[in-house]
C-alpha cells in the first residue's frame, strides 16, 4: 500500500510537471528609428544613434529572456530580410 502510494504521488508530480505549458515564443528585431527631420532627412542615420538602438534591442532581447516568461527566438536567419521589409505596425486612423 505505501508502495502503491508513493508511485502514486510520483505520477502526480511528474504530470504536474508536464502541465507546465512552455513559455511562449517571441521575435525581437531590431529597433529603428524614423528621423523626419530636416537633419535627419540631409544626413541620413547617425552612427552613434544606430549603435544605442542596437544596444537597447540587445537588451529588451536579454530582459525578456532573463525574465523566464518569454522564449526569445533567434533572428539572425531572418535579419537581412527584416531589415529590408517595412516591419512597422499600420498608422493608425485618425
Amino acid at each position: 500500500m505505501r508502495t502503491a502510494f508513493a508511485l502514486v504521488v510520483s505520477l502526480l508530480a511528474m504530470s504536474a510537471g508536464a502541465v507546465r505549458a512552455e513559455p511562449p515564443k517571441l521575435a525581437v528585431f531590431d529597433l529603428e528609428m524614423i528621423d523626419t527631420s530636416l537633419q535627419g532627412e540631409m544626413n541620413g542615420p547617425r552612427t552613434d544613434e544606430q549603435a544605442r538602438l542596437l544596444r537597447a534591442g540587445d537588451q529588451v532581447r536579454k530582459e525578456l529572456a532573463d525574465s523566464g516568461k518569454f522564449r526569445v527566438l533567434d533572428i539572425a536567419p531572418v535579419n537581412v530580410a527584416a531589415h529590408g521589409s517595412n516591419l512597422q505596425p499600420a498608422a493608425a486612423a485618425t
